[in-house]
C-alpha cells in the first residue's frame, strides 16, 4: 500500500466575487522510502496540494477528493485529535522559510522540546539531550550553543538546519520540504539539498520536494510531477522528464534550465569612449564597538575592500558570490545610493564621488537601479502610471500629459497591458511588479542600469521572461548593465563578463565563457561545483571547502606565466593569466 495516496484531489477558495480553482483532479501517490519533486511555477498548485495532504489550509478553503490517506488515515475524515498525532510523527513539513514558521519569543532548543515531548514520553532532559543530537545530525557545528538561540539570532542556513531538525525530531515516515532553498545562496543551497538526501537515506522516509527549480529536481528526487494551472501535466521518473519530457510545458521549464550551456567567448570589441561604469579602489568600511570587560574597543570591518571594475558600453558585467560577499554594496556605492569610505565611481567618464547632491541629481538621469525586492521598492500608495513616471517629474522632463502617455508606452514594452495603468502594486504578482520596476529605472533612458537580485524571488518561467525583457531592453537601448546575482544559471546565459566577489573583494574576473569553461581560483570553482546540475545523470557527491581551505589553495604563478606585469608579493593580488581574465594569486619573488 502506498505511504501517500490522493486520487482526484480539487481544492478551491471562496473569494468575494466567487470560487477560485488552485488544484484541479490531480492524482500522486508516494510509496515508502520513495523520493518524489512536484515541479511548476508560483500559483501552479504545487504548495496547496501539500497542503491539502496535511488539512493545513485555511477555512475559506474546500477540499474534495476520491482518496487522500498519509499511512492509511484518511486524512478528510480525520479529526482533530487524529490529525495532531499524524503531523510531526508520521508527516512532517519543512517550511520554505523558516523565520515565520518558528516562534520567535522561543529558543531554538524549546520549540524542538515541546515537539519530541507533544509525540513522545520524554522528561525534558531527555528531550533537550535528544534536539542537541539533531542539532549535530543536521551538520550545525556548536549545537549545545545553538539550542539557546532565538531564531532571529542564526543566519538563513543554519536557520533552514534547525527547522529540518524540528521536523525529523519524531521521526516521520514522509517529509514534506517545501522550497526548502529558494531564499538560500548557491553553495547554502547545495549543502541543504545534499543534507535532505543524506537524512532521507538514513532515517529511510519518503520525501516530497516542492520546488520551482528543475536544478533541485534533477539534485534530490526519484521521480517527478509536473503541474501548471492546479492540475499533473506529466509525471514520470526523474530521468523520463528530463531526457523525454512529453509536455510542452516540461520542454519549456527544462530549456530554460540549460540556457548558456553551450556558450561561446565573443571576441572583444575595443572602443575609445570612456567606459560607462568605472570602479577604482572602492571600499566601504564599518566600524564595530565590542564591549570587553568595562571597555568598548572599535575595529573596522571592510564590507567591500579595494574594488577596481571597468563596465564598458552595451556590456553585461555579472557579479557574483555568497551573502555577506560584498556584492550589492559594491553596486549600491556604484549608484552613490550608499557613501563609498574611499575610492572613485566614474560614470560615462565623469567622477561622481565629490558631487554635491543638486550636481549628483544631474547625473542620476544616466544611472538607474532595480532592486531585489519590487514590493517594498514600489510606492503602495500610486498607481501604476504614477510609479512610472516619478523619475519624469523629479527630473521635469516633460509636462504631465506626455508623461502619462510615455507611462503606458512602457507598460506595453515591458510586456503589460494599458489597462494596468490604475492599478496598485499589491494587485501584481511578482513578476508583473519587478517588470514596473524596470519600466521606472529605465523611463528617462539611462546609459547605466544596476540590478540587484532582481530575479531571485521568481519562479523559473517568471524568470525567464524577465532576463528575456532585460536583455531585449538592453540591445535596443545600448544599455551597460551591472548584473548582481547569485543563480549562476542565469549570469552564465545573460551577462559578458563575470566578477566574483568574496569577503569584499574580487578574486577573479572574466568573460563569461572563460570563467564557466576554466575557473582559476578554488572559491569561483567551489560556486560552480555547488551549482544544480542540469540532469539526474550528472548527481555527484560535492565538498565545500571551509575558508581556510580556500585560502591555502589561492593559485601561486610566477612572473613568467602572467600575461600582464605584476608585482612579486607573498601577499594575494589580482594579476592577468590571460587577456580579459583575472584571478587572485601569489606572485612569490
Amino acid at each position: 500500500m502506498a505511504l501517500v495516496e490522493m486520487r482526484g484531489l480539487k481544492v478551491r477558495f471562496r473569494q468575494h466575487d466567487g470560487w477560485v480553482e488552485a488544484v484541479r483532479d490531480s492524482n500522486l501517490q508516494v510509496e515508502p522510502g520513495e523520493s518524489l519533486g512536484i515541479v511548476g511555477e508560483s500559483g501552479s498548485g504545487k504548495s496547496v496540494t501539500c497542503m491539502a495532504l496535511m488539512r493545513l489550509l485555511p477555512s475559506t478553503a474546500q477540499v474534495e477528493a476520491e482518496s487522500l490517506r498519509i499511512d492509511g488515515v484518511d486524512m478528510l475524515a480525520a479529526d482533530r485529535r487524529t490529525l495532531s498525532r499524524l503531523r510531526g510523527s508520521t508527516a512532517a513539513m519543512i517550511f520554505q522559510d523558516p523565520m515565520s514558521a518558528f516562534d520567535p519569543v522561543f529558543t531554538i532548543g524549546q520549540q524542538i522540546v515541546e515537539t519530541i515531548r507533544t509525540h513522545r514520553r520524554a522528561s525534558k532532559a531527555e528531550a533537550m539531550a535528544e534536539a542537541e543530537k539533531l542539532l549535530a545530525r543536521v551538520e550545525i557545528k556548536n549545537p549545545r550553543d545553538v539550542l539557546s538561540y532565538y531564531p532571529h539570532q542564526l543566519s538563513g542556513g543554519m536557520l533552514q538546519r534547525a527547522m529540518i531538525a524540528l521536523a525529523l525530531s519524531c521521526r516521520p515516515k514522509v517529509l514534506i520540504a517545501d522550497e526548502p532553498t529558494t531564499a538560500l545562496d548557491v553553495t547554502v543551497q547545495a549543502q541543504i539539498l545534499q543534507l535532505i538526501k543524506k537524512l532521507q537515506a538514513e532515517f529511510g522516509m519518503a520525501l516530497i520536494m516542492i520546488t520551482h527549480d528543475l536544478g533541485v529536481i534533477a539534485e534530490t528526487v526519484d521521480r517527478v510531477a509536473v503541474m501548471y494551472g492546479g492540475r499533473v501535466l506529466e509525471t514520470g521518473s526523474v530521468e523520463d522528464i528530463f531526457d523525454r519530457p512529453q509536455h510542452d510545458y516540461t520542454k519549456s521549464l527544462l530549456a530554460s534550465l540549460r540556457a548558456g550551456e553551450n556558450r561561446t567567448e565573443q571576441p572583444e570589441q575595443t572602443s575609445d569612449e570612456a567606459p560607462a561604469l568605472e570602479l577604482r579602489g572602492l571600499s566601504k568600511i564599518y566600524p564595530v564597538r565590542r564591549r570587553k570587560g568595562l571597555a568598548r574597543q572599535t575595529s573596522d570591518f571592510y564590507a567591500v575592500r579595494r574594488v577596481d571594475l571597468v563596465l564598458p558600453r552595451n556590456k553585461i558585467i555579472g557579479l557574483v558570490g555568497e551573502s555577506g560577499s560584498g556584492k550589492s554594496t559594491t553596486g549600491m556605492m556604484a549608484m552613490r545610493l550608499l557613501e563609498p569610505s574611499s575610492g572613485r565611481v566614474l560614470v560615462n567618464g565623469v567622477d561622481i564621488t565629490e558631487l554635491d547632491p543638486l550636481a549628483l541629481k544631474v547625473h542620476r538621469k544616466h544611472m538607474q537601479v532595480v532592486f531585489q525586492d519590487s514590493y517594498s521598492a514600489l510606492n503602495p500608495m500610486m498607481t501604476l502610471t504614477q510609479i512610472i513616471t516619478e523619475p519624469l517629474d523629479i527630473h521635469r522632463t516633460m509636462p504631465a500629459a506626455q508623461q502619462k502617455q510615455l507611462a503606458v508606452q512602457w507598460l506595453e514594452r515591458v510586456g503589460l497591458d494599458r489597462s494596468f495603468a490604475n492599478r496598485y502594486p499589491h494587485e501584481l504578482s511578482g513578476g508583473q511588479r519587478q517588470r514596473v520596476a524596470i519600466a521606472r529605472a529605465l523611463i528617462l533612458e539611462p546609459s547605466v542600469l544596476v540590478a540587484d537580485e532582481p530575479t531571485s524571488a521568481l519562479d523559473v518561467s517568471v524568470k525567464a521572461q524577465v532576463i528575456a525583457l532585460l536583455k531585449s531592453l538592453q540591445e535596443q537601448m545600448g544599455l551597460s548593465m551591472l548584473f548582481i546575482s547569485h543563480d549562476l544559471s542565469v549570469v552564465r546565459s545573460f551577462t559578458d563578463s563575470v566578477v566574483v566577489m568574496l569577503g569584499g573583494r574580487i578574486v577573479e574576473q572574466g568573460p563569461t565563457a572563460s570563467i564557466f569553461a576554466n575557473p582559476r581560483h578554488p572559491y569561483t570553482r567551489s560556486l560552480l561545483d555547488a551549482a544544480p546540475v542540469t540532469s539526474p545523470h550528472l548527481r555527484r557527491e560535492r565538498t565545500f571547502l571551509s575558508a581556510a581551505e580556500i585560502a591555502s589553495a589561492v593559485p601561486r604563478f610566477v612572473l613568467a606565466d602572467l600575461a600582464a606585469p605584476a608585482e612579486a608579493s607573498d601577499i594575494p593580488q589580482l594579476v592577468t593569466i590571460a587577456p580579459g581574465h583575472m584571478v587572485e594569486a601569489v606572485v612569490p619573488a
